[in-house]
């Protein structure tokens, strides 16, 4: 019997990569919708029966500190739907609260690919979601290990409150080039903005 599944996320090229990722697996898995922001998942999951949600977990037209918030509102409004969240995010206050909805796991976005198929045939209990290898490490580790000798350093400086032209000056480079690091660091990271790259950084311990 086929499960189905609601998928979301802002970027239409990770949702053609999830799903095929999900057709490679054992288990039939049918999506039944898409969704590219929190208004359209609210709606998708009005409108569309299903048995599982995968979403991200900052989507335009939530705050990034409130993604905790719309998974709280998704398990209050369909408390028997299994929970998969992707995130980037590595900040364990905000993994604890995710635990405390019921989630099935939680993924990380840069790994997914050969960790879907472990997350979701997972065991775990109601309070101890599965949990990508990526968020079971130091955050900052995760961050040196994803990004470029360069690009570690441009992100450093950015964390210190240093802007494009000041990070230029100091490691002489153009402001071309910083830009270019900081943009590529940023894919890197799944980070969509700078609102999201300051809390990021912040989180990871290299923020002001």
């Amino acid at each position: 019997m086929s499960t189905r599944v609601i998928i979301a996320d802002d970027h239409p090229v990770f949702l053609l990569g999830l799903r095929g990722v999900l057709a490679t697996l054992p288990a039939e898995y049918l999506i039944v919708a898409e969704a590219h922001d929190v208004s359209s998942l609210f709606e998708r999951l009005e409108t569309c029966p299903a048995d599982m949600l995968i979403t991200d977990l900052n989507m335009p037209g939530n705050d990034q500190a409130d993604g905790v918030r719309m998974i709280g509102r998704i398990r209050q409004l369909y408390p028997d739907l299994t929970v998969v969240v992707i995130t980037m995010l590595s900040d364990q206050r905000i993994l604890e609260l995710l635990a405390g909805y019921r989630i099935k796991a939680i993924l990380n976005k840069s790994s997914l690919s050969h960790e879907l198929a472990d997350g979701l045939s997972s065991s775990s209990s109601d309070d101890q979601p599965w949990l990508s290898d990526a968020f079971r490490s130091d955050p900052l580790t995760q961050v040196e290990k994803a990004l470029s000798v360069k690009e570690m350093e441009v992100i450093r400086l950015i964390g210190q409150g240093l802007s494009v032209n000041e990070i230029a000056a100091r490691l002489y480079r153009t402001k071309q080039t910083i830009s270019a690091q900081k943009l590529s660091a940023m894919r890197k990271l799944g980070l969509d903005n700078d609102a999201a790259l300051y809390l990021y950084l912040s989180q990871c311990g290299l923020g002001q």
